[in-house]
């Protein structure tokens, strides 16, 4: 290696490659809008040539650089067995991005984001998504959000509340390493996604299973949806996921926090030493203009070292009202509810004040069977969301959650709040 790096740096090195003959100009513009955002296109004299014609349908790579930050407070009060908790200020998100789009022989989108939850490091998405695949719809490649669970799909800008309900962080698996098919199918209110997964990176919230494997498949269908131009109207949505994973020597586990990232995991089943589990999940929303319901339920089968097949559940029940007056996007291609928008952001010299959610949550999740002994959680909660813009918000969410664990039985009450700066 060092002698090749010798001769090339005595023959004019790799700038020798680079003629005037094989230069393709590229031009880098960069412009700020609600964020900042770049472009990447090649000179139009090139227009018409090989080149152009593979990298790119309109001459072009477009995407945008943003920044995640999430400060979140939190107070806790406990109630007999359960362990005390600092009352804790943090960066619960702390995260660098980009996202975009070009064109590589099909259209394709992208996504990298990496950053630091409460001090730890995480590499949530790497991915290329590319799209209108002829008969399965669209492959993407990368590290992403696994296809299981509506919620799970949302953004962490996006949730409803300021975490994803127990259930859903239980037994979900997370950003994964995979490959996956399938999309919106054409001319019908149908999703379809599907693929083979591994696990390479630490998630924020998942299950707490070490898999080299996983089979997830998920799909949605919206028995109505009347959404006019103006997004008024009724969507009902239906779906289900299942996952098939297959563990890396340490054994199928699930466990989960009260809802809340700076509490401690208060339900855990250990480690089953089994080598395989299964997970599915049923799912149904009901969004009627600025009012929206959803509830998902998820069961777990998992061995242990002699065989044994164990069963877990969970479920929850979530509502959110928009005051005033806007909905929750539906994202039709991956079948989840997504941001509000306030249709007056907030402003001092207009008057305007963006748009205020209140929202709730009851969830159960059981994580005891036979001579696993991991708990059993249920937890109600409530809170509203102050939105300023459609990337910045407020959040308070308030709650109790009941924990029955052999000789153990507590409860622990938390009031937290997060300040959210997307840029």
């Amino acid at each position: 290696m060092v002698a090749a790096a010798e001769k090339d740096e005595d023959t004019g090195g790799w700038e020798s490659v680079f003629t005037e003959e094989n230069q393709v100009p590229l031009y880098i513009n960069l412009y700020v809008a609600d964020g900042l955002y770049y472009e990447l296109m090649e000179s139009s004299e090139y227009q018409g040539t090989f080149y152009t014609s593979v990298f790119s349908e309109k001459r072009r790579l477009t995407g945008r650089l943003g920044m995640k930050i999430h400060i979140d407070a939190a107070i806790f009060h406990e109630q007999d067995e359960v362990p005390p908790v600092d009352n804790t200020l943090t960066f619960r998100r702390l995260r660098f991005n980009t996202f975009g789009r070009g064109f590589f022989l099909s259209p394709f989108t992208y996504g990298l984001e990496f950053g630091s939850s409460d001090g730890d490091f995480y590499f949530n998405d790497g991915y290329i998504w590319f799209h209108k695949v002829p008969y399965i719809g669209s492959v993407r490649c990368g590290i992403f959000k696994a296809p299981m669970s509506m919620e799970a799909q949302q953004s962490s800008s996006a949730t409803v509340m300021m975490e994803v309900a127990a259930p859903v962080s239980t037994f979900t698996p997370g950003d994964l390493f995979g490959l996956q098919v399938g999309g919106a199918v054409k001319n019908m209110p149908v999703t379809l996604h599907a693929g083979w997964f591994a696990d390479v990176v630490d998630n924020e919230y998942r299950d707490e299973s070490q898999s080299y494997s996983r089979l997830i498949g998920r799909a949605t269908w919206r028995p109505r949806d009347s959404v006019d131009e103006k997004g008024d109207g009724e969507i009902i949505h239906i779906g289900g996921s299942a996952s098939h994973m297959f563990s890396a020597g340490g054994g199928v586990r699930f466990g989960t926090r009260p809802e809340s990232y700076l509490a401690p995991v208060l339900i855990d089943t250990g480690t089953l030493e089994g080598e395989q589990g299964f997970v599915y999940g049923v799912e149904a929303a009901w969004q009627n203009n600025s009012t929206l319901i959803q509830s998902e339920f998820l069961q777990a089968h998992a061995d242990d070292a002699q065989g044994t097949v164990h069963r877990f559940n969970g479920t929850y029940l979530t509502g959110a009202w928009v005051m005033t007056g806007e909905r929750r996007n539906y994202n039709r291609d991956g079948g989840f509810f997504s941001r509000v928008e306030p249709d007056r952001p907030f402003s001092f010299s207009n008057g305007t004040w963006g748009a205020l959610e209140c929202v709730g949550r009851i969830s159960y999740t059981d994580l005891t069977d036979d001579s696993i002994k991991g708990g059993i959680m249920s937890i109600a909660s409530a809170g509203v969301n102050f939105y300023l813009t459609k990337r910045n918000r407020i959040m308070i969410n308030g709650g109790y959650a009941d924990v029955r664990k052999s000789a153990n039985d507590g409860g622990l009450y938390f009031f937290q709040t997060r300040f959210q700066i997307d840029l």
